[in-house]
């Protein structure tokens, strides 16, 4: 990485370095989303077409302070809830609470990807992902959750997350159903949580699509440890424009 200084040299073309940087970024960016569209616009004339849109957005349990899940219920959390100075709920949301969901996320962890690596490897290819950093948590409820109610913290819903591919529409629809069957066995360790259909939404202006299950998945070995967590299902089209940016 080049000093900062660096990006403020003009350029033959008489213009900053920055703006030269930025011009191609977006131009790759442009070539990306164009890529991730085209995928799109091949997908709605595939004979499984319909199928992808009767899978339909659905949310039971929304918030990890729900109670059944049970997280974010400490005194120290809940004490400030009522707390009329601002910027004390903010930092108990912000620290204490994240740091709460962070000490859950990391203990539970290795046990949801196990799991979910069982009963989704069969389907495509599977895949853990890293939890969730905490300067990102915080970014998040900046940024997407300011409107919700306190803890805003318990509206964060993939600090452990894991993706699986699929190579067609077919498998892709085959791993989905698989997923939502596993659930309705009274023995299984996950329940439904929320589904996000990306491929509902033609308006979207994004490129990238998928379909994210989040799931509360209960620890086989501690029953009173459960967490709400994300399943990204992904079409390897999108997966390998993705990687490119």
């Amino acid at each position: 990485v080049l000093p900062s200084s660096v990006w403020l040299f003009e350029t033959k073309h008489n213009r900053f370095m920055y703006q030269e940087l930025m011009e191609i970024v977006q131009r790759q960016s442009a070539d990306i989303v164009n890529n991730m569209d085209s995928v799109f616009a091949h997908l709605e004339k595939h004979s499984k077409w319909s199928e992808l849109m009767a899978i339909k957005n659905q949310s039971v349990v929304d918030r990890q302070d729900n109670k059944k899940v049970g997280l974010l219920k400490e005194k120290g959390i809940q004490s400030v809830g009522d707390e009329k100075d601002e910027e004390i709920r903010s930092f108990v949301d912000s620290h204490v609470a994240i740091q709460a969901l962070t000490v859950t996320a990391k203990a539970i962890d290795r046990e949801f990807q196990t799991y979910i690596g069982h009963v989704m490897s069969s389907y495509g290819d599977y895949n853990p992902g890293p939890t969730k950093k905490v300067e990102r948590c915080v970014s998040k409820l900046e940024n997407d959750y300011q409107s919700e109610s306190y803890p805003k913290s318990a509206k964060l819903l993939d600090l452990v997350r894991c993706s699986v591919t699929f190579n067609t529409l077919e498998q892709l629809l085959i791993g989905y159903r698989g997923l939502m069957n596993h659930m309705d066995r009274s023995s299984s360790n996950i329940k439904m949580a929320r589904v996000k259909n990306g491929f509902l939404d033609k308006d979207y202006d994004g490129g990238y699509r998928d379909i994210k299950v989040n799931v509360i998945f209960q620890s086989p070995i501690d029953p009173k440890l459960k967490m709400i967590c994300e399943v990204q299902l992904i079409l390897s089209q999108y997966l390998n424009e993705k990687k490119k940016i």
